[in-house]
C-alpha cells in the first residue's frame, strides 16, 4: 500500500516528516512554507502598539508586544493568530515536526502579561469555497491529515483507501477525495486528497484604560526546504526577493565550490536552501506605526549564511543579526533564506 513519504529536502531532515503529498507525486526537492504573521485583532483607533520585539529562527519564532490603550475605559477585542492555508493535495508539502498534536503541530503559547492564555482554535476545510469539515468528519477524516508520526500518516492513508464503496461516492461527490488518479499493489485505486484547511487561534483580549498591556508568543515556524545552486544565486528574482549583497554572493559561491569537490565533473554543486516568511504587513490594525521595533534574526551555526531584506540589520555575533527602529510601519514582509552545506560536503 502507498503511503505519504518523505520529502526530499536534503540532509538533516531526520526526526522530520513530510506529509501532504499526493498519491502520485514523487519526493520533490522543495516544500511548501507556512507564512506566519503577527496578531490580528478587532481594528480600534484607541490601541497603539508600544513596542514590537521579534525573534526569527529556524527552531522557533518569538513576538512580544506591548500595547498601549489610549482611551479612558477598557477594550476588550478578539484576538487572533491564523496560520496560512494548508493545501491538503498535490500543491501541499510540507516538513513537519514528528509527534506533534495534528491541529497544534507549530506549537503555538501565549502570554498576557506573564499569565499563560488558552486560546481557542478554529479549523475548517474547504473545497471550492464550500465548507466541509463536517463531510469529512464524518467518515473519519482529520481535517489536517496529520498523523504524529509515519506510521499514524501512512495508517491514515491506509484508512482512506479501505473506505467502504458508499463513503468513496459521498466524497467524491464533494471533490475531496477521489482514487482515479494513481494505483497501487493490483491495480488497486488509492486515494488524492483536494481540500484546504485553515487554522486560527484565538481569545479575546481586554486592554485596560490608559493602561499597558504586555503579550507574547511563541511557537516552531515551518519552513520551506529547496535545494539551492548557482542558478539560483544569479537568478534576479532571487535576488529581489532575499536583497543579495556581494558578501554574502561572494560566500555563496565560495560553499558552492568547496561542494562541488570530490564530485563528477558534471556534477551540479547544491546547497540546503531554507526559507523562513513572516507577514509584517498587517498594521492597519492599530494606531500608528510601532513606536519602537527590533528584530533578531538567529543562524543556525555560524557556518550557514543568510539574507534577507531588512535595511539597517547588523550582524551583532557569529550567529545573530539584528535590527531597531522607531516609528516603524513595514512596507513589506520578511524573507530569510538560510543556506547551509550539504552533509558530507
Amino acid at each position: 500500500m502507498w503511503h505519504p513519504r518523505r520529502t526530499l529536502c536534503a540532509a538533516g531532515c531526520a526526526g522530520l516528516l513530510g506529509v501532504l503529498v499526493t498519491a502520485s507525486a514523487s519526493a520533490n526537492d522543495s516544500s511548501a512554507s507556512l507564512d506566519a504573521d503577527g496578531l490580528h485583532f478587532t481594528y480600534n483607533p484607541n490601541i497603539e502598539i508600544d513596542s514590537e520585539a521579534l525573534w526569527l529562527s529556524l527552531d522557533w519564532v518569538g513576538v512580544g508586544y506591548r500595547f498601549h490603550n489610549t482611551s479612558e475605559h477598557d477594550i476588550s477585542t478578539l484576538v487572533a493568530f491564523p496560520l496560512p492555508i494548508m493545501y491538503i493535495g498535490e500543491d501541499g508539502n510540507y516538513i513537519l515536526p514528528d509527534n506533534r498534536d495534528p491541529i497544534n503541530f507549530i506549537d503555538f503559547q501565549v502570554t498576557a502579561d506573564g499569565k499563560r492564555v488558552e486560546p481557542q482554535v478554529e479549523v475548517r476545510a474547504t473545497r471550492f469555497g464550500i465548507d466541509v469539515s463536517e463531510i469529512l468528519k464524518k467518515h473519519g477524516i482529520p481535517l489536517t491529515m496529520l498523523g504524529a508520526n509515519d506510521d499514524a500518516s501512512a495508517a491514515l492513508y491506509d484508512k482512506l483507501n479501505d473506505l467502504p464503496d458508499d463513503a468513496k461516492q459521498e466524497l467524491e461527490r464533494y471533490g475531496v477525495i477521489d482514487w482515479t488518479t494513481s494505483s497501487g499493489a493490483g491495480d488497486k485505486p488509492l486515494a488524492t486528497t483536494h481540500w484546504q484547511t485553515s487554522i486560527a487561534f484565538y481569545w479575546f483580549q481586554t486592554f485596560p484604560a490608559q493602561g499597558t498591556i504586555e503579550v507574547r508568543h511563541r511557537y516552531h515556524p515551518v519552513p520551506r526546504h529547496f535545494f539551492f545552486s548557482e542558478e539560483d544565486l544569479d537568478s534576479a528574482e532571487m535576488q529581489k526577493t532575499y536583497c543579495f549583497d556581494r558578501a554574502f554572493a561572494d560566500a555563496a559561491r565560495a560553499m558552492l565550490k568547496r561542494a562541488e569537490k570530490g564530485h563528477e565533473e558534471d556534477y551540479s554543486p547544491i546547497l540546503k536552501g531554507k526559507e523562513l516568511r513572516y507577514v509584517l504587513t498587517t498594521a492597519e490594525n492599530w494606531l500608528g506605526p510601532i513606536k519602537k521595533f527590533s528584530l533578531r534574526v538567529e543562524k543556525p551555526s555560524a557556518d550557514a549564511l543568510v539574507s534577507l531584506c531588512a535595511e539597517g540589520i547588523k550582524r551583532t555575533s557569529p550567529t545573530s543579526f539584528e535590527l531597531t527602529a522607531e516609528d516603524y510601519s513595514p512596507s513589506e514582509d520578511l524573507n530569510v533564506l538560510f543556506l547551509e552545506p550539504m552533509e558530507g560536503n
